[in-house]
């Protein structure tokens, strides 16, 4: 008959003590997630990606639904613990019984007078035990340590509910011969949570908020983080753990990679307290301070005009002039400049002509949603011929569609870096300088120049709201760096 059939209370008392030790079922520890701001939990079968069951904790109090999972957890755990041999089935059926009876109350009753027939069955059985079975010195100890508990637990029925997972905690014992029955510890439910596991729940969680090109990173941090702790259980981690992982990292990758993967690994611990997976981490001021020197140079302004000036040589159809020319006065990441469409090429009411920096369209991409912006383009600037850059625009509407780039992205930055910076700056060129210099060198002019700070975050994408178009609104508007710029950089300035 299936055991289910039975209808058994929600938790029976005297094998909860006394299993085998190796169940027919594993399970993975119950995991927890939010659709629509309600909260859910879910079952797994340890090692399965399809024999998984959720139900709704009915509340979108965070407080309410951890103690609602954990009532759930613990009376999963007795029943498994009195059906070692349950299957996933059996398992899953009775979770869902279970969170159809205790799910069907209020959330607001926490008194440990919820589990007072439990308690009594426990009593009873325990003295049951004592007086039927014969008992070893070591298990008769076990029994009356339960007997303390038991007392405990019936003293503060008036107080503060005590947790069903910390009296068997409490009543876990040394494991005794094979073959023999003996008290078994809650990890027979609870595998180590190595940073793999946590890893998976992670980004089955997170991971759809993740743009595609974030989430690769993620993921490869992820692998590096895990090949790095092994099976170290994080449940019962250390700052020791933690420091000498930093300094393995270390030993083959730059500071600020190092800090990098830091970063990727207090994004997943902070996550797994708050989903109640750790209880404490010691990640905390855990980043290298030294040795944080970047390896890309800014080039100074007679090198940016030399490199100018090598663009202004090279055909007016030709996109690498453009790609150049583009990085040179607006500061654009490659990867911005090289997705740009004729459609992202703006002139607005006031006549200032603008690149719109985005991700709409297919396989655009951008950093953040901060690095959305408008960045005005200012004529003259270094030599910047903004009539034949709209010449080009026109020609790439009339003959390849949307694309302004006519190389990809990839091959546009070993052009760049290998080829037109080298030739541009001659013996001006050293190691370290790449299309990125192009943007530390607009950085940097800015600073020099007392360029506000809100201004230049806008122009570089870094600022905490975007460049309007043409009204004021959370960021900046494009007018005022469009004169800031004209400036900084138009004819006749004096800043070179």
């Amino acid at each position: 008959m299936n055991i289910l059939a039975e209808h058994r209370p929600v938790t029976s008392a005297v094998t909860s003590f006394a299993v085998h030790l190796r169940p027919a079922t594993r399970l993975a520890k119950l995991y927890h997630y939010r659709r629509n701001g309600i909260y859910y939990l879910r079952l797994r079968e340890t090692g399965s990606t399809t024999r998984t069951a959720s139900v709704s904790l009915k509340t979108s109090n965070r407080r309410a639904a951890m103690d609602a999972s954990q009532r759930l957890g613990e009376t999963l755990k007795a029943f498994h613990l009195d059906h070692p041999q349950a299957t996933w089935s059996e398992l899953r059926e009775h979770l869902l019984w279970v969170a159809e009876n205790l799910l069907s109350s209020a959330h607001d009753v926490h008194s440990l007078r919820d589990w007072g027939d439990l308690y009594e069955d426990v009593w009873t059985n325990l003295a049951e035990i004592a007086a039927t079975m014969p008992l070893s010195v070591d298990q008769h100890e076990h029994v009356m340590k339960a007997k303390q508990v038991m007392n405990a637990a019936q003293a503060r029925l008036q107080g503060d509910s005590v947790p069903l997972v910390n009296i068997i905690r409490d009543l876990e014992g040394d494991q005794g011969q094979a073959g023999e029955i003996v008290s078994a510890p809650l990890s027979v439910l609870a595998p180590p949570m190595t940073f793999d596991v946590l890893s998976g729940l992670y980004l089955a969680d997170r991971g759809q908020d993740q743009k595609a090109s974030t989430l690769k990173e993620t993921k490869l941090c992820h692998g590096t983080l895990s090949a790095q702790l092994g099976d170290l259980d994080l449940r019962n981690h250390s700052r020791a753990d933690l420091v000498a992982l930093r300094d393995r990292l270390h030993t083959t990758r730059a500071a600020s990679t190092v800090n990098k993967l830091i970063v990727k690994l207090s994004a997943v611990f902070a996550w797994a307290v708050e989903n109640g997976h750790l209880v404490k981490t010691y990640d905390k001021k855990l980043k290298l301070t030294k040795g944080l020197e970047s390896t890309r140079k800014a080039l100074s302004q007679a090198q940016v005009s030399k490199v100018m000036a090598y663009a202004s040589n090279l055909p007016e159809t030709s996109w690498k002039r453009w790609l150049l020319s583009l990085g040179v006065i607006t500061g654009g990441r490659l990867n911005e400049v090289s997705q740009l469409t004729t459609s992202d090429i703006t002139t607005l009411e006031s006549g200032i002509t603008a690149i719109h920096i985005n991700e709409v369209g297919e396989g655009k991409s951008i950093k953040n949603k901060r690095s959305e912006r408008m960045v005005p383009l200012t004529d003259g600037a270094y030599g910047f011929d903004l009539a034949a850059f709209l010449r080009y625009v026109e020609m790439c509407k009339a003959s390849q569609g949307e694309s302004l780039a006519q190389i990809g992205y990839k091959t546009a930055g070993d052009w760049a870096n290998r080829q037109a910076i080298p030739e541009a700056l001659g013996d001006d060129y050293t190691a370290g300088l790449t299309f990125h210099s192009l943007r530390h060198s607009l950085a940097s002019l800015m600073q020099v120049k007392g360029v506000p700070t809100v201004h230049a975050q806008a122009v570089m994408g870094h600022a905490s709201g975007t460049i309007t178009f043409d009204t004021y609104g959370s960021g900046v508007p494009v007018e005022v760096i469009a004169e800031m710029l004209r400036r900084l950089l138009g004819r006749g300035s004096e800043n070179r």
